[in-house]
């Protein structure tokens, strides 16, 4: 049976993520290899529960996470994708219930004056507080050799507000604490800037690695990403285009072409 990654734990961040995804690297937790069955949705996606799975080229592995459930539309609260969940009586709770910060039962006891995690983002920036479970997706590049083509890894947890704060976090679970992610291993697949991935390096290889290159419509091979060779000056790059192919007979100043041919012109005249 597919059990989930780990049954309950709270990611607040690119690090939290990435020390999931390192405790599966080194076999501490077991990542998912298949689609749930039903049997398995109905007994294991509930609030608390991650699954780890590799995004598979194949039909024989996962290209997508599918859990027979409705969820609205995808919102961005960096470096998570968050999804809520479609219930039918949703659209009725909306209009009975007024808005207001007496509604925000789940954070009775946590301090708002910190810094806010993207859970609570989502919450706070939401039209309608989600009520129901909240699906809460991250996913990353997997860098173990510099040249060869990294893995794509998804982290895809489930929770409520209402059991958000009883939820253990990374820090608190005695495995994950012990985890050490090392440095440019893990690299953010859908953060929208380079500033949002809490765990990559300066340096760090782009997601195809660090000997790739992009072609340009003409067909030439562009610069790598972490390429060190220095640019040529500004002045040395445009001098070229703009230098006569013969000097003038004083001090050998140079000349455009057009004003070379013109002088030349009036120099024959003046002697006619």
């Amino acid at each position: 049976m597919q059990q989930p990654t780990h049954p309950r734990l709270h990611v607040r961040d690119a690090r939290d993520a990435h020390a999931v995804f390192e405790a599966v690297r080194q076999g501490l937790l077991r990542p998912v290899l298949r689609r749930l069955n039903e049997i398995e949705r109905s007994m294991f996606i509930h609030s608390g529960a991650i699954f780890v799975w590799e995004e598979s080229d194949d039909d024989l592995g996962l290209k997508r996470w599918t859990d027979g459930r409705v969820w609205s539309q995808s919102r961005m609260r960096e470096p998570y994708l968050f999804y809520d969940e479609k219930m039918p009586s949703d659209e009725h709770q909306a209009n009975d219930q007024p808005r207001g910060p007496g509604n925000f039962r789940f954070v009775d006891g946590i301090s708002r004056g910190g810094a806010t995690s993207p859970a609570l983002s989502h919450y706070d920036r939401s039209e309608q507080h989600p009520t129901g479970l909240v699906k809460q997706a991250y996913s990353a590049y997997v860098l173990e050799h510099p040249n060869t083509k990294p893995r794509k890894w998804h982290l895809t947890a489930y929770f409520t507000y209402a059991d958000l704060p009883r939820i253990p976090t990374v820090d608190q679970d005695h495995m994950l604490r012990g985890v050490t992610v090392p440095i440019g291993m893990y690299r953010s697949g859908k953060a929208r800037s380079r500033n949002s991935d809490a765990g990559s390096q300066p340096g760090s290889p782009p997601p195809y690695g660090r000997g790739s290159t992009s072609t340009s419509p003409q067909g030439s091979s562009s610069r790598t990403a972490n390429s060190t060779t220095p640019l040529p000056s500004l002045q040395s790059a445009i001098a070229p285009r703009f230098r006569d192919v013969g000097s003038s007979a004083r001090g050998g100043e140079s000349r455009y072409p057009e004003d070379q041919r013109i002088i030349q012109m009036l120099n024959s005249r003046h002697i006619r």
